[in-house]
């Protein structure tokens, strides 16, 4: 039986244009022909813009915590062009979806479903207005920070762990209205709690893994990821080394997924392995085209396919239903 394939955020748009490469073929850690190989197949590409470092090819002021929001409105612009362009080429095996029955639609067509995301509200000025332009142009998907704080919210990355400000909350309602998925990757924990304060449908957390088992400040306490189950959301895990700790290979994956699901997850965890988007990957893993190995180490643990496949696919398809 094929192994189904639906992970929650990938920076492959980001990494293929530094490196002047697209999505099908390509020489990094997920491209399209590697994502075939799975059936059913959806991912979710971030509009990541704020790299660190000019080795990325940044302007000098870019990855300044208060970059002017022109300038990071204007290479949000010019990522989400390129990724569309990038969707247009590949339509014989790609589909750019907007809901969950499109990506039913893209299965039986047997097309990647593809969806965007933005991460970072920073990058659409943390306005209300340029997230319905984004609305419009496709984007279902958006992170109210990454790492820097914004209007909206202090994250979990730096000094300023505030809550979500009265734009933030408003942020929040209006996003929920128009059906954009808020991620919660990155955010404050006040901001997490006051988020689910103002929530009606679910979120997301797509890429983070369990702070029980490795305390990294981007990963979630077992309180956060039971906020998520209650609200129908889910949990992405994250194959970053540093968020995995343990062994930092494929077992360390197993072991955040088995205590989620000790955590009532067994409809709440699924996949985020913000491939491209990390330095090092997994011991044993070389890309999208290793995903697999996951799957089988948890067949290994005599976990019942059903609840795999649950994992791989179908509670992220799910939460898609609830929240779009």
């Amino acid at each position: 039986m094929p192994v189904p394939l639906f992970d929650a955020h990938c920076d492959t748009i980001t990494a293929a244009m530094r490196k002047g490469e697209g999505l099908r073929k390509n020489s990094l850690h997920l491209d399209l022909e590697s994502l075939r190989a799975y059936s059913p197949c959806a991912q979710v590409f971030a509009i990541f813009t704020r790299p660190e470092g000019d080795s990325a090819g940044a302007e000098p002021d870019y990855d300044r915590p208060d970059a002017p929001a022109e300038l990071l409105y204007g290479l949000y612009q010019k990522a989400v062009g390129c990724l569309l362009a990038e969707f247009d080429e590949n339509s014989d095996i790609l589909m750019h979806c907007l809901t969950a029955d499109d990506v039913r639609l893209a299965r039986r067509e047997n097309k990647i479903a593809a969806f965007v995301s933005v991460e970072g509200a920073e990058l659409l000025s943390c306005d209300v207005e340029r997230l319905q332009e984004a609305y419009d142009l496709g984007v279902r998907l958006v992170n109210i920070t990454w790492n820097y704080p914004n209007s909206l919210s202090g994250t979990a990355m730096s000094s300023n762990k505030r809550g979500l400000t009265e734009k933030g909350r408003a942020f929040v309602r209006r996003a929920q209205e128009m059906g954009v998925m808020l991620d919660m990757s990155h955010i404050s924990e006040a901001a997490f709690w006051d988020t689910l304060e103002e929530a009606a449908r679910p979120v997301l957390a797509s890429h983070s893994n369990s702070k029980a088992l490795c305390p990294h400040p981007r990963n979630l306490s077992d309180d956060q990821f039971v906020g998520l189950v209650r609200l129908g959301g889910a949990a992405g895990l994250n194959l970053c080394p540093d968020f995995l700790g343990m062994g930092r290979d494929i077992e360390a994956v197993v072991e955040h997924a088995e205590h989620f699901l000790a955590l009532g997850g067994e409809k709440s965890v699924c996949l985020g392995a913000d491939l491209d988007g990390i330095d090092e990957l997994p011991k044993g893993f070389g890309g999208v085209e290793d995903m697999d190995k996951i799957y089988e180490a948890m067949l290994r643990r005599n976990y019942n396919e059903d609840l795999v496949r649950d994992i791989f696919y179908n509670n992220l398809l799910g939460v898609f239903e609830r929240a779009l």
